[in-house]
């Protein structure tokens, strides 16, 4: 659990600094006017933060 909890906060860390990167990674094409949309940023940078609180619990309950 403690690994994950590591890949999930890095993964994290880099959606919220990097969303362009991860906005292109989706499977179905997604058109380059929602790519430039800066809503989809925000989205994708909220979701980011989600996943670091998630990873860092991960984290502090696998140490307990």
């Amino acid at each position: 659990m403690l690994i994950t909890g590591m890949l999930i906060t890095i993964v994290a860390i880099f959606m919220i600094l990097i969303p362009q990167f991860f906005m292109r990674l989706k499977s179905p094409r997604i058109p380059d006017k929602l790519l430039k949309n800066p809503k989809m940023k925000i989205v994708l940078r909220v979701w980011g933060g989600i996943f670091v609180i998630v990873g860092i619990l991960l984290i502090i309950f696998s140490t307990i």
